[in-house]
This record gives structure tokens, sequence and C-alpha cells, in this order.
């Protein structure tokens, strides 16, 4: 068994934090033009209600009807204006909240994904140490069979050589006794070299 194959390219969890980092990226830079535009909408809400106040303590110059009704008119439109400013600062702090929520969800997945990484990769060096414990079995059984093949050949052979050396012994013994046998007229029968090949190879079988 071979170990655990590892892809050759960036793996797929390093694109994904990367890709998260950028989009924190462009939030953090939108996070930081509202809370500048927020800055400067709180500064022109002080200095227009500054302004208004001046106004209503007579401040400012104008006589007769007319600079009455002048100094009406500019306090409308501060007020219209201070109102369209505020409900643009409300709007502005609930982007400003929205983004801070969706900061935190980031953050919270970014953790979450780090301990599952880490317990991915604690898996894999653990799988990985077993395969290499696997391996290194399996290469100690392959060795001690073939250990066990060659130690059974030479077993058979050096029985294959003793069974044949007793069967040679007991056809030279069968062959030298049927050479002296006496026949029936007392005298010694000498076998010839064909009933002599005949019993060497039966005494083989």
């Amino acid at each position: 068994m071979s170990a655990v194959q590892r892809p050759t390219g960036p793996p797929e969890w390093q694109n994904s934090i990367r890709s998260q980092l950028m989009t924190r990226q462009v939030e953090s830079e939108a996070y930081k033009d509202v809370v500048e535009q927020y800055r400067r909408l709180a500064r022109t809400a002080r200095e227009l209600k500054v302004r208004n106040k001046a106004l209503l303590r007579g401040g400012a110059v104008a006589t007769g009807a007319e600079g009455y009704a002048a100094s009406q008119n500019k306090q409308l439109s501060m007020a219209d204006a201070l109102r369209d400013r505020d409900e643009e600062v409300r709007g502005l702090r609930e982007e400003v909240r929205d983004l801070r929520e969706a900061k935190e969800a980031g953050n919270r997945r970014e953790k979450e994904w780090d301990e599952r990484w880490k317990l991915r990769t604690k898996d894999l060096e653990i799988l990985n140490d077993e395969i290499i414990s696997l391996n290194i079995e399996i290469s100690g059984m392959t060795q001690r069979n073939v250990a066990l093949q060659a130690d059974n050949a030479s077993l058979l052979q050096r029985w294959l050589d003793k069974m044949n050396s007793t069967a040679e012994e007991m056809n030279a013994a069968f062959e030298e006794e049927q050479s002296f046998k006496p026949n029936e007229k007392g005298t010694s029968v000498v076998v010839d070299s064909e009933e002599k090949q005949g019993f060497q190879e039966g005494g083989k079988k």
C-alpha cells in the first residue's frame, strides 16, 4: 500500500480562506467609509444645531417682516436638513450594525473552519501513521512467506534426495540378491541387463 496521495495544487481550504480574507477586506473598507460618513454627518448636525440656536436667540441681523420671514425660511430649511441628516444617520447606523453582525458571523465561521481543519489534519496524520504501520507489517509478512517457501523447498528437495537414495540402495540390494540366488539345479542365475533395468525402474516407481 502506498502513502496518502497529496494534491499538487493549492488545497481547497487555502482558496476558501483567501476568499474569506478578501471579503473581509472589502467589508472593512466599506465599514471605514461608513464610519467616516457618520462622523461628518454628526459634525454637520452639531453645527446646524448651534446655528439654529443662535438664530433663535436673535443672533442673526434682520429687521421687519422680511427679516422675520427670511429667518423663518432659514430655520425651516435647517430643520428639513436636520431631519434628512437624522434619517441618513439612522440608515448609516443600521448599516454599521449590519456590517458588525456580518463581521462577527464571519469571525465565527472562520473559527469553526479552523477547528474543523485542525481535526481533519489530525485525522489525516493518524491515518497516514496507520498506513505506514500496515505497510511495515505487510513487508515483514512477505519476507517471512518468502523465507518459509525457501525452507519448504529445501526440505522437500532433501526428502526427495533421501527417497531416491533409499530406492537406489534397495534396488542395488535386490539386484545383488537376484544375481547370487541359486536356481533349481544349484547354479547361480545371472540377471541380464534388461532385467536389471526393469528392476531399477520398478524400484524407482
